[in-house]
């Protein structure tokens, strides 16, 4: 076994040392005192070639190493330290991955690579201190709070550092209104309100129907507009014969002109709709089995056939909602608005600003027009140099389990590689395990890099998970007697962050959980502004 550590600044001073020894002996060899420029030559040497040794000497094992983070961690109390910061979190840090973030970088000179702002492909996180804490666009973040602890601020300063297009989502128009302004200096800017929120209206529109005549994209749209499979082994029953329904009736809707209120009074009766769902897949690339899908799902036992339609029911249930009809199922004709365009994203630097509703009628929209994003990014990437987008997206989703239910526990492990960032806000993890289950909720919590917890959290189950990720610390203890005199002295393990602590956290203040090094207590949002 190798032991791999290595103390730059001892192997410096020896240098140092080497040198003056050197300087010395040179400059000083007639003089009295000259005489031990050699020494110091020596001494020099024997340190740094020591230190150098020191890396390669065979190590005591593993017990020398946890021995050696035991120590570190009692040093700052169980929390990091400026150079646990400083090595996993600064602008240093992200400087020296310059050209894995940003491909086109790998060709320009270093001297060039280091000019270049850190903001391009990476943003600044929060602050312990005087130090800023960097996450880099291939690392993505998840924000717990309650309302009215900073949230929604601390996104607000996500969606202005992007370095490219944005995607923002928000049950509220604070975040819209917030960014703007800044966005517009940085490329256009779409507003998809399909709620109708703060009477802001829509600037485009976009319709589920669009690519549909594809039987491949009618079923990929089918499972975006249903969102995660259910929890339960019969939900999902129902929920994979739902997406196979909407997905060959999204293809005839294609196919014959029709729009989503049509699909949407086909789940309602679909005997009605027989006759002209059959005769648009006749057109269908795969008519012969698109027709026998279709006529199975008709011919399906009453009690069948409406547990099928009642899974799909949710999924076009916002096409009643006039304001997410006009926004979502418009013709193409249709006059006061442009149709979604994602070169306005990837290649423009723009900013798409999705408003949802606190019901969720309209979250199956939101949640596919994302997700027709998603993988219109994915082709992009495909085509870059690295497989990555350059500059990257960024996709800011306050309140994700209300707005945008899509497949967040494979997103965040999976779009790092192509550089799509996602900042995720939730109210608590309770809202995670009932949108996406408890295995799901589980992989979104692991796949971010770094966890803001913020304080005012009532729920001990959160409050216990987020102290036990904290870790422990070590607390003197002292036994007195009757007269006040110390008698004893003894160690004991606390928690570094107590749960009443984290609790009452002041608003703009959190607790930061971070790959690679221990918890902080840390500043967001107000010294941004």
């Amino acid at each position: 076994m190798v032991d791999r550590r290595f103390h730059p600044r001892l192997f410096g001073a020896g240098v140092a040392t080497t040198a003056v020894g050197l300087v010395w002996s040179d400059a000083a060899a007639s003089t009295p005192v000259g005489g031990y420029g050699p020494l110091v030559v020596a001494g020099g040497v024997t340190l740094a070639a020591g230190t150098v040794y020191h890396r390669w000497r065979p190590a005591a094992g593993s017990n020398r190493l946890i021995g050696r983070w035991e120590r570190q961690r009692r040093r700052h109390g169980g929390t990091a330290s400026w150079w646990d910061i400083l090595r996993h979190s600064s602008t240093w840090t992200m400087r020296r991955r310059a050209g894995v973030l940003r491909p086109s970088l790998r060709s320009v000179s270093r001297w060039r690579r280091w000019r270049t702002p850190v903001t391009s492909y990476a943003t600044p996180l929060c602050q312990v201190g005087v130090q800023r804490v960097w996450t880099s666009v291939e690392e993505s973040t998840l924000r717990v709070g309650i309302p009215g602890t900073g949230k929604t601020a601390e996104l607000a300063c996500r969606v202005i550092d992007a370095p490219g297009g944005v995607v923002v989502t928000s049950t509220a128009t604070d975040l819209l209104e917030l960014t703007v302004r800044l966005r517009e200096r940085r490329g256009p800017v779409a507003v998809f309100n399909p709620a109708g929120l703060g009477g802001v209206a829509s600037t485009l529109r976009w319709s589920p129907l669009a690519g549909c005549t594809d039987p491949q994209v009618a079923a990929r749209r089918a499972a975006d507009l249903m969102g995660p499979p259910s929890a339960s082994a019969e939900g999902e029953r129902w929920d994979v014969q739902g997406r196979r329904v909407l997905g060959v009736l999204l293809h005839a809707a294609a196919l014959g002109g029709y729009r989503m209120r049509q699909v949407q009074a086909w789940v309602a009766n679909p005997d009605a709709g027989r006759g002209r769902i059959l005769a648009a897949l006749n057109a269908s690339p795969q008519a012969a089995e698109m027709r026998q899908a279709a006529e199975h799902t008709i011919a399906m036992t009453t009690r069948t056939r409406d547990g099928v339609m009642l899974s799909i029911a949710t999924a076009v249930s916002w096409v009643t909602n006039p304001a997410a009809a006009a926004a979502g199922d418009a013709p193409v004709d249709a006059p006061g608005g442009d149709w979604f365009d994602p070169t306005m994203l990837l290649h423009q630097g723009g900013s798409l600003y999705l408003l949802g509703d606190d019901d969720g009628q309209v979250a199956p929209l939101v949640a596919a027009l994302v997700a027709e994003v998603i993988h219109q990014a994915r082709a992009v990437a495909a085509r870059q140099p690295g497989g990555r987008l350059d500059p990257a997206l960024t996709l800011c989703l306050d309140e994700i389990a209300l707005v945008c239910p899509t497949p967040l526990d494979r997103w965040m492990a999976e779009l790092r590689k192509r550089s799509i960032v996602i900042h995720a806000a939730c109210q608590g993890l309770g809202q995670l395990r009932h949108r996406w289950g408890t295995n799901g909720a589980s992989m979104i919590l692991n796949s971010a890099t770094a966890v803001l917890f913020f304080g005012g959290c009532k729920d001990p189950d959160d409050l216990a998970l987020f102290g036990q990720l904290a870790g422990e610390r070590d607390e003197v203890t002292q036994t007195r007697d009757a007269d006040g005199k110390v008698t004893s002295t003894t160690n004991r393990k606390v928690p570094v962050v107590a749960p009443a602590m984290l609790a009452g956290l002041r608003n703009h203040r959190a607790l930061l959980v971070r790959r690679g090094m221990p918890a902080a207590r840390v500043a967001v949002a107000a010294f941004f502004f």
